[in-house]
């Protein structure tokens, strides 16, 4: 294929592939190549026939160009039709995903770059299987254009290393499925949790409270009250009702998993699509300044410091309100707080046709008629059914765990049944009337399991923020099919079930009801093998995806440790745990810890994780400290790395150094030659380039010597970058290009891109100046796409210093602004040998404008988003 047989000018780009093809593997095994075959048949038929240009196909994903949206949808959904009708091997059907975008990208040699391909495929990666998903351009095009075919509305979305949101839209076509989960995007700028059925018995503090949010001097509100009263229900509904009025979006933050001060400015940055180095003080702020948003924080009463988090967020933000729910009021100055009562509940004496408008009569049967459609008050059961909602006090989630029963139970049999369950003990005697009721409206539902049900619900308790099939497997003790014993529970309304990774189940519990399972497995005894099992296969599951990241699945391993951090932070808060007494937990479990720690520690370096990763790592290196170990050495290399990407140097050289005295005296050459690279990037950030050539090259022999490819690329590149800094380019081109055959050989997808990123550093500064531009623009789509901050950051000023030496001063002055900028709010200062070999190019351009000039471009360039920075540099 040549550049001028591609079409040109205004394009539509189709991405597409399979959803859960390893699943799809394992069902299928050897029948899996024939499912493939079908489907590559079928999709590069139609794509043909629609006059599409087929620009890859790698696995089971294309990549197709059109001239024609028009014929780009039609491409589509022809493709979706015959996959929805063929008659798929054991009847597995195989679910493709696809995602149109309409755009000008740049032609460059047999291909195309720029960000509308970069969008294209991730709209695709939003997109569920059979489902076809359309950028705004797109949909706008194709619109009345289609025979009986809607373009149906999907919302404002935002979509990973794309800063602003996108409009998507989705086909919907006669005989083809419609129906599918919310998009999988980093949110919205209005991300509130879809609601099912609509809000009962509220109308009255509806109303009361939209007021109060809407109005511009109000800045909090909490909405208080015992768990299960249904404050989220109620802040959701509020939210709704005033959304229009917040230019900048409303954003919906869960934070029941949350305990700390540094995990709750993480999840809330993560919500609200913050860089990873940018979700935690002082950089947080620069965020939010001028936002005018309000913000959800759903559960605060375990995180001991939320009412400074929440004082930070309104005092530099002024743009900013929070609607806040928690057990208790924050003391905020300027709060305003909301108890929120229970629903209402008609006298049991006058039980009269107009019982079903109070607020508890309506939710109890709204709530009946989900398990059991044809459920209608009536004579005989209206007085049973107020006595079932006086008896629970009007509280929701009682009356929802209550109402779960009729599928079985008549109310009159329920209300039987309720009076035994509830009977309290002794020792629940000083508990508040309503949360002792709603404590025993769960145990209920939990006495009328069975035993084994109740003993695989109460385990379920030591997650946190979720789980799949296969931890439960792992985790919960016993012969249970986790599959059967979910449906049950979902069946009860103990536990909720939405979508995870490719489409597979994820249960998820509500907090008080997550309270009351741990509550049971302590009183069980199980609290503590529970844990150990949970610990050890979240450090499996660590062990498993921290590996990837060094592979060609490095964005997909990096997703799914996200996916579980919560469940990390679980386990290594009790591994490294203080038992009551005040002693430490067992040692087992703290080398669980540290195992767990130095897995992730490559995660929290890559993904923006540092300052939390950073605080474990330091946490578990205190707990093993009194023992020199492989697990403790592994950790504290971990944690040095992090400390070196901080620029905390000297920390990290003496951290290091011990490190490197340890795995010498075990006599291992593999993690000796890790070490003194890392000893020589270190004495590179301090300036001591002669240490760092000498510990570089020893490194170097040691690698090469015991054929540790990994190694040898890492310890090539280092050394490169000495050579670059002793003004020898040409050599540095030499070790890199050997570093590259070997990254690229062992599938190392971010170890190959900064070898990339340091190759055209190389060639800049030997005057390589246009064969350097063209290798950029040929590999900045992946690179961004790694979302690596400090990777981002390096590739910026290498395009300043790049433009700098092809003598273009304006868009010099503009880069290197943009990434100082980026540096500030990273808290990634830039070490001195990189800022002396920046300087050194930039100042061959600054003469050509006046300090007024350059200053202002410089300036220009601070407020540009990392993602107009590199389509200027590449342009």
């Amino acid at each position: 294929m040549t550049t001028d047989s591609l079409p040109s000018g205004t394009v539509t780009l189709l991405f597409s592939d399979i959803e859960g093809s390893t699943q799809l593997l394992s069902r299928l095994g050897e029948r899996y190549g024939e499912a493939l075959s079908a489907q590559r048949s079928f999709l590069r038929s139609e794509f043909g026939r629609w006059g599409g240009t087929e620009m890859g196909t790698e696995g089971d994903s294309f990549f197709v160009v059109f001239p024609s949206a028009t014929d780009a949808a039609q491409a589509a959904l022809a493709a979706q039709r015959r996959l929805h009708a063929h008659d798929w091997p054991e009847g597995v059907p195989v679910r493709v995903r696809m995602g149109l975008h309409t755009g000008e990208p740049l032609r460059h040699e047999d291909g195309y770059i720029g960000m509308d391909v970069h969008r294209a495929a991730r709209i695709a990666g939003t997109a569920h299987g059979g489902q076809v998903v359309l950028s705004a351009t797109t949909a706008e095009l194709v619109a009345g254009h289609l025979a009986e075919v809607d373009v149906q509305e999907l919302g404002w979305h935002r979509l990973k290393d794309i800063p602003e949101p996108q409009h998507l839209t989705q086909l919907v076509a006669p005989g083809l499925p419609h129906d599918f989960p919310p998009l999988k995007s980093l949110g919205t700028t209005t991300n509130l949790p879809v609601t099912t059925t609509p809000i009962v018995g509220r109308a009255g503090e509806l109303a009361e409270l939209a007021a109060l949010v809407a109005d511009p001097q109000v800045r909090l509100v909490t909405l208080t009250g015992p768990g299960g009263s249904g404050k989220t229900r109620l802040a959701v509904a509020v939210a709704q009702l005033v959304e229009a009025l917040r230019p900048d979006g409303v954003y919906f933050v869960a934070l029941s998993a949350v305990t700390t001060a540094e995990v709750m400015w993480s999840t809330v940055g993560e919500v609200l699509g913050m860089p990873g180095e940018g979700r935690a003080p002082p950089t947080f702020f620069e965020h939010i300044a001028e936002r005018e948003m309000l913000l959800i924080l759903d559960n605060l009463e375990q995180v001991t410091d939320a009412p400074l988090v929440v004082s930070g967020l309104l005092a530099h933000a002024p743009g900013l309100a929070v609607l806040a729910t928690s057990r208790r009021p924050l003391h905020v100055a300027g709060e305003y707080e909301h108890p929120v009562p229970p629903l209402e509940v008609p006298s049991l004496v006058n039980v009269d046709a107009d019982v079903a408008s109070w607020g508890a009569v309506a939710l109890f049967v709204q709530r009946a008629r989900m398990v059991r459609p044809h459920f209608e008050l009536s004579d005989d059961n209206a007085a049973d059914v107020v006595e079932i909602c006086a008896r629970l006090d009007g509280m929701p989630l009682a009356l929802e765990l209550a109402a779960a029963r009729t599928k079985l139970l008549s109310p009159h049999a329920l209300l039987g049944r309720l009076d035994k369950s509830l009977e309290l003990s002794g020792a629940e005697v000083e508990r508040p009337d309503r949360q002792r009721t709603l404590r025993n409206t769960i145990a209920w539902s939990y006495d009328l399991l069975t035993e084994e049900q109740q003993a695989f619900f109460r385990q379920l308790g030591v997650f946190a923020g979720g789980c799949d099939l296969d931890a439960m497997a792992a985790v919960v003790a016993g012969d249970m099919d986790p599959f059967d014993e979910v449906a049950e529970l979902v069946d009860v309304s103990l536990v909720t079930v939405r979508d995870g990774v490719a489409g597979e189940p994820r249960v998820t519990m509500l907090q008080t009801i997550r309270a009351f399972a741990r509550e049971r497995l302590h009183a069980a005894g199980e609290w503590d093998s529970s844990s150990r099992r949970h610990a050890q296969h979240y450090l499996a599951v660590a062990e498993e995806f921290s590996l990837q990241l060094r592979g060609p699945q490095f964005m997909v391993a990096r997703d799914r440790l996200e996916l579980e951090l919560d469940n990390f932070r679980a386990g290594l808060e009790w591994c490294l745990r203080l038992v009551p007494d005040g002693t430490q937990g067992g040692e087992d479990d703290a080398v669980t810890g540290l195992k767990m720690c130095e897995v992730l520690s490559w995660f929290w370096y890559t993904s923006g994780y540092a300052t939390e990763g950073r605080q474990w790592l330091e946490r578990a290196v205190e707990r093993a400290a009194d023992r020199e170990t492989p697990e403790l050495t592994g950790a504290l290399h971990g944690l040095g790395v992090l400390l070196e990407q901080q620029g905390e140097a000297e920390q990290a050289k003496r951290i290091f150094e011990r490190c490197l005295e340890f795995w010498r005296r075990a006599g291992d050459i593999r993690n000796t030659a890790l070490e003194l690279n890392s000893l020589a990037i270190t004495h590179r950030s301090l300036g001591d380039v002669d240490t760092a050539r000498l510990l570089s090259l020893e490194g170097m022999k040691l690698a090469r010597d015991i054929g540790a490819d990994s190694r040898l690329a890492t310890a090539l590149s280092t050394l490169s970058m000495l050579e670059l800094d002793s003004g020898e380019p040409n050599r540095a081109i030499a070790l890199l290009e050997e570093a590259l055959v070997i990254d690229r050989r062992l599938g190392n997808s971010w170890g190959t891109t900064v070898d990339q990123v340091n190759l055209v550093a190389a060639r800049t500064q030997a005057g390589q100046l246009e064969l350097a531009l063209k290798e950029l623009r040929g590999f900045i789509d992946v690179a961004v796409s790694l979302n690596d901050v400090d990777l981002t950051i390096a590739i910026i000023e290498l395009m300043a210093a790049l433009w700098a030496e092809l003598g273009d001063a304006r868009r010099a002055a503009r880069l290197s602004g943009t990434a100082e900028a980026m540096r500030e709010q990273a808290n990634l200062p830039r070490p001195a040998v990189e800022e002396v070999l920046l300087a050194s190019s930039l100042a061959k351009v600054r003469p050509l404008l006046d300090a007024e000039g350059w200053t202002s471009h410089v300036d220009d360039g601070r407020a540009l988003s990392a993602e107009a920075a590199i389509a200027e540099g590449i342009a």
